[in-house]
């Protein structure tokens, strides 16, 4: 069954005669912009990137390693099907975790995202398979959804929309294709969206105005050590100007 779900992704790749004439065609790319014109190299290359040709592999190729992952996460994290979840799995999030398998499933089905955000949409994209960890599949979710419904069970519809920032998250398989952990919330641009730079159910319960009273939950502010370490970097920068425009 899993051979057979990867059919649709090996048919997306181009034939090598499309592939050649896109080649071709790249050779000569010209990016014309408002305010930009510059010929660029397709082939260029960066010091320091990744040959994935040349990382490690794993059991379970990356098609069916990206199908597995979102297999969970039509299972509500795998909430609804244990069964896709190894019995050494661990939920990790920036703040919360690790979690065990038992714990996670119970506390995310509490939270019964369904029910309080009846038109919520994750709006997942760009999956893509790690080639340091060719057992972990990334991927990227923004997502949205109106507070209509109860929240976990205690927290009445506040009618406020979430618009959540782009966050990185990702699951790890072991080799006989059940999850081993999953990692969310992991913020990408704290500057999009409306939870304040807060990630997971932190942001979501900031964008509707219930925030947990404890910092980690709270939008990140600059220590008193972090505003001293600027000032006086500050003035030692004045200070080396200044000696230096009298020499």
């Amino acid at each position: 069954p899993l051979t057979r779900a990867c059919v649709p992704f090996r048919a997306r790749t181009a034939a090598p005669a499309a592939a050649a004439a896109d080649t071709a065609a790249a050779a000569s790319t010209v990016v014309d912009a408002p305010t930009l014109k510059v010929e660029v190299d397709p082939f260029i290359e960066l010091k320091g990137e990744v040959q994935t040709s040349e990382m490690p592999t794993f059991a379970i190729p990356p098609t069916t390693l990206i199908v597995l992952a979102k297999t969970v996460l039509a299972a509500n994290n795998g909430c609804d099907k244990p069964e896709l979840l190894a019995e050494n799995f661990e939920f990790n999030g920036p703040v919360v975790g690790p979690l065990s398998k038992e714990a996670f499933t119970k506390a995310f089905s509490s939270f019964d995202l369904g029910a309080a955000f009846p038109d919520f949409n994750a709006q997942y994209y760009d999956f893509r398979v790690d080639p340091f960890e060719p057992n972990r599949v990334w991927f990227t979710t923004r997502g949205v959804g109106t507070n209509t419904g109860t929240f976990a069970g205690a927290i009445p519809p506040t009618g406020k929309t979430v618009e959540a920032p782009p966050q990185a998250c990702s699951l790890m398989f072991d080799e006989g294709g059940q999850a081993t952990q999953l990692t969310v919330g992991y913020v990408m641009d704290k500057n999009v969206g409306n939870t304040a730079g807060l990630g997971g159910v932190f942001g979501i319960l900031y964008a509707i105005g219930k925030p947990l009273p404890f910092p980690e939950a709270q939008p990140w502010k600059k220590s008193w050590q972090w505003r001293l370490f600027n000032l006086i970097n500050t003035v030692v920068g004045k200070v080396k100007a200044l000696i230096g425009g009298k020499k």
